[in-house]
């Protein structure tokens, strides 16, 4: 296992569990595509587009850059390149090691060679850096002091340590976590004592009044990703709209064949949209497994716990198998290009380890809804679940065992 860190990235090769990349997956309704900041920078037509190495390096250094900077950067105007980065951001360094990050890129995944490559760098266990930030209170001038009086912080915090502080819940889905802390790329907005609009226009190094409350935390580099898509955040999304597209184009480069799949995620408070007979979509990249021990895995951590049971036409265009390059090809894995359109045709209640979580039987559809599918192309959905709600908790380690 090869792993080494450069600025703010832990590269590892080795591809991540499935059950680890369905955290957080919010629907959002179909028309919420028209007036995206993803459509908007995405450009969608309809017929993908293969991107350059050299496009691919220079995304993936810039998106680095948003995910540590975004919360000094968090203007609706601000695009983060190597050109163009706030003061004291760190520019000179990000420069330098841009040529470095593209041969790391071509040597781990081969990017620029192996038309797989982003896609085994979405699925890898690769690390990056990203910012947190409270808020509920805020630092005095002096750095030390937290406004308003009184606000306690978590046990074990300290400032600008990286980690994240003791007393909060194990996984970002967690609900104390995100009442507590901005969630990855929101506008923090409502800090106490801080105007923000005129804290990211000054030189922070020269700041004298309050400051936000931060820490630093490595998150793998798809959830990073993923955060962006979910929230339709633009100034990280613009960093990485070349991988985006790449990761597409990959998709999109066959049809599949076909079948039901299974993936267990989070839904959050979207799981009120999940009604019979809605379309809805998935903004980040969904993975699914044929196996339903691997879906039902750590479904129980999640908020809005819910199973999702999809059919997939023969012939369809939007999702592929990448078992095929997977560490643990039992998983049977396909994934879905972002933004990938569903229709809820039933939904359910059953019980895991005594929690209540919720099955939503899909049909995909086309993304943009124009080409139509025969209902004969599309396997029927099983008559039951065995055993919905028993199962061992899925780990590498039990497949090597």
């Amino acid at each position: 296992r090869h792993r080494f860190r450069a600025m703010a990235v832990e590269w590892s090769p080795d591809q991540d569990e499935l059950a680890n990349r369905n955290g957080e997956s919010p629907f959002v309704p179909k028309e919420f595509l028209d007036g995206s900041n993803f459509q908007r920078l995405y450009q969608g037509t309809g017929e993908p587009r293969r991107v350059s190495s050299a496009e691919l390096a220079a995304s993936f250094t810039c998106a680095v850059n948003a995910f540590v900077q975004h919360y000094w950067t968090c203007r609706n105007d601000y695009e983060v390149s190597v050109e163009h980065q706030v003061e004291g951001s760190g520019h000179a360094a990000l420069e330098g090691m841009t040529p470095r990050w593209h041969d790391d890129l071509v040597e781990h995944f081969g990017v620029g060679s192996d038309p797989e490559a982003t896609m085994k760098l979405y699925t890898s266990a690769t690390m990056v850096i990203v910012r947190r930030v409270f808020k509920h209170c805020s630092l005095e001038s002096d750095g030390a002091a937290v406004y308003p009086p009184g606000a306690e912080l978590p046990s074990n915090f300290q400032l600008g340590h990286l980690g994240r502080p003791m007393s909060m819940g194990s996984t970002d889905e967690a609900g104390k976590a995100t009442r507590m802390l901005f969630r990855l790329f929101q506008y923090p907005e409502g800090i106490p004592g801080v105007d923000y609009n005129e804290f990211i226009e000054t030189d922070f190094s020269e700041w004298t009044c309050r400051k936000p409350v931060h820490f630093f935390e490595r998150k793998p580099f798809y959830r990073a990703l993923n955060c962006a898509l979910s929230q339709d955040a633009p100034n990280v999304l613009k960093g990485l709209m070349g991988i985006i597209m790449d990761m597409n184009y990959f998709i999109n480069e066959k049809h599949h064949s076909g079948g039901v799949f299974y993936s267990g995620v989070g839904l959050g408070d979207s799981l009120c949209l999940a009604t019979v007979g809605a379309k809805l979509r998935m903004p980040r990249f969904l993975s699914t497994t044929t196996e339903l021990r691997f879906a039902k895995s750590r479904i129980t951590d999640k908020v809005g716990p819910a199973l999702l049971v999809v059919r997939v036409p023969q012939g369809f265009w939007g999702a592929r198998s990448i078992s095929h390059f997977s560490s643990c090809p039992e998983e049977e894995e396909t994934i879905f290009c972002a933004h990938a359109l569903f229709l809820v045709e039933g939904v359910s209640t059953f019980k895991v380890q005594g929690r209540e979580v919720s099955r939503i039987d899909l049909r995909v559809l086309d993304k943009y809804d124009s080409i139509q599918y025969p209902d004969s192309a599309y396997q029927g959905y099983p008559a039951a679940l065995e055993d919905p709600g028993g199962h061992e908790p899925f780990t590498r380690g039990n497949m090597e065992h």
